[in-house]
């Protein structure tokens, strides 16, 4: 429904900008960390570690290098007041209104942010979210993050439906569809990009555009 994947990166290039600056300053002059960062995050991210302040320790450890925990955590706020920047997609508030009408309770099943995020605050504030009848974070209020399965089953539980009844749509194959599938829920990968190899190996349906889904359900 939103663009989080480029107001993440975004966010990632500008820290890793800070970061450089920061090796600069203590005089190596070499190494540029965006590209780094980026690969570690990436990895962290489907390992499910959230936290962003490990992410940037996590590069400066690749190069024996520390930094003061308080830059560390400023530099999460910078991640923070660009990545918490997003728009939903054109798409996503007609398909919306669309599954309301039908009668679909909907859910959104997320991860938490970490040490300096507030993953509830920042859904709280998207234009669509008074739509979405559950509102589940892994990583807390124990609750295990995706790729978990516990998350997915919580949330159809919650919702009122067993596996078969619920649907999962994501554009993540190994934070989303994968373990739905697993989960014995009806997956849909959203590939807007079509950067996925062999999507359908990843989900039961595949759509480039949210409107598909009127098709579907």
């Amino acid at each position: 429904m939103v663009d989080f994947e480029s107001s993440s990166t975004q966010a990632l290039k500008l820290v890793a900008k800070e970061a450089t600056e920061y090796l600069r300053e203590i005089g190596d002059f070499k190494l540029s960390l965006e590209e780094k960062m980026l690969a570690i995050a990436k990895d962290l991210d489907a390992s499910g570690v959230y936290d962003r302040v490990l992410w940037w320790e996590k590069a400066l450890e690749e190069l024996n290098l520390k930094a003061d925990p308080e830059l560390l955590f400023e530099w999460t706020s910078l991640y923070w007041s660009v990545a918490s920047k997003n728009e939903p997609y054109e798409d996503a508030l007609d398909v919306v209104e669309y599954l309301k009408r039908k009668g679909y309770k909907l859910g959104l099943v997320t991860n938490t942010d970490g040490r300096g995020g507030n993953k509830l605050k920042r859904v709280s504030s998207f234009p669509l979210i008074s739509a979405f009848d559950l509102i589940l974070i892994g990583g807390e209020n124990d609750l295990k993050p995706k790729p978990n399965l516990q998350i997915f089953v919580e949330a159809c539980e919650r919702l009122g439906g067993a596996g078969e009844w619920c649907v999962m749509i994501g554009d993540d194959p190994v934070k989303d569809t994968i373990p739905a599938k697993k989960a014995g829920i009806l997956s849909v990968l959203v590939d807007r990009r079509g950067i996925h190899r062999n999507p359908e190996l990843y989900a039961d349906f595949v759509v480039s555009n949210l409107k598909e889904l009127e098709d579907l359900l």
